[in-house]
């Protein structure tokens, strides 16, 4: 076990031990819905996960997170970017008979492409720098390094036939074409990533495309506009919190758990203290509102 994850253990096992977690439960969490965000987790993670959530609550598809509570905690299960190692979970998610919401950027799925950040030159280069970038400025910077839009190389997302075999199981929803900061973004780019990030995952899949998710769960009332000018019903933050029938549909909340999470980590995550004091560090501000670039 890692220096990190024995820190993490002792936070958790005093989160435990004060209550905090049975009192986030009955005070916070009640019957309201935790959408829990996931990114490219170990199928052993994610089992060991859902075996202990399914203890505490209801889990739901994304699409009931506005229904009437029944007075227990509810839970959905999201991933957001649709990476090849999301096609392992699928024995788990059988297995526990839950029916979770992958997000996809359309235009790194079902070719051999790679998700820009993926790129070893993106790191080189600095992930969080070039987030921070205008959308054009950071496309600039990768083609100094010769990578443009669309690097096809090897395929760091779902496969069409990965895509085919999950289908039933799975809901596949919008997370933008090619995953820009979409607040760094121009109007037009931004509208586009939005709106044709819905029409391509509809021809692709044959499916009607209704959820999306704010990249890096960076947002402003622009986007929530274009959001809904594009027919979505929904729209996914990285804010922390949890959601009923009252929640502003295009602003849900969320919790985000870490891929490598240990069970007692997972477990005082789901307190939202984790994430709300991260949020506290980078944002300076006690909102719960995730840091905006």
């Amino acid at each position: 076990m890692t220096a990190k994850a024995v820190l993490q253990n002792v936070f958790a096992r005093g989160i435990m031990t004060f209550g905090f977690d049975v009192a986030s439960r009955r005070l916070l969490w009640r019957d309201r819905v935790a959408v829990l965000l996931y990114h490219d987790p170990k199928p052993e993670v994610l089992d060991e996960h859902l075996t202990h959530l399914k203890t505490l609550c209801e889990v739901i598809p994304l699409n009931q997170v506005a229904s009437q509570g029944n007075g227990r905690p509810r839970a959905a299960i999201t991933f957001d970017d649709g990476v090849v190692g999301n096609a392992d979970l699928l024995p788990v998610f059988v297995k526990h008979k839950v029916r979770p919401t992958i997000f996809l950027c359309s235009q790194f799925v079902g070719r051999p492409a790679v998700h820009w950040w993926l790129l070893p030159v993106a790191k080189e280069a600095g992930i969080e720098r070039l987030k921070r970038m205008s959308n054009q400025e950071r496309l600039a910077e990768l083609e100094k390094y010769g990578v443009n839009q669309i690097h096809e190389d090897e395929a760091t997302g779902l496969t069409a036939e990965q895509l085919e075999e999950m289908r039933p199981f799975v809901d596949f929803q919008a997370h933008t074409r090619f995953h820009p900061i979409l607040t760094r973004c121009d109007e037009r780019e931004c509208e586009q990533e939005i709106s044709v990030c819905k029409l391509e995952i509809e021809s692709m899949l044959g499916i009607e495309c209704e959820h999306f998710a704010y990249p890096n769960g960076n947002y402003t009332d622009r986007e929530v506009g274009f959001v809904k000018a594009a027919g979505y019903k929904t729209a996914r933050t990285c804010d922390l919190g949890w959601n009923d029938n009252r929640s502003d549909p295009y602003r849900l909340k969320t919790i985000v758990i870490d891929d490598d999470a240990t069970l007692p980590w997972f477990a005082a995550q789901l307190t939202g203290i984790p994430v709300f004091l991260r949020y506290v560090r980078h944002a300076r501000n006690l909102s719960g509102y995730s840091p905006q670039f």
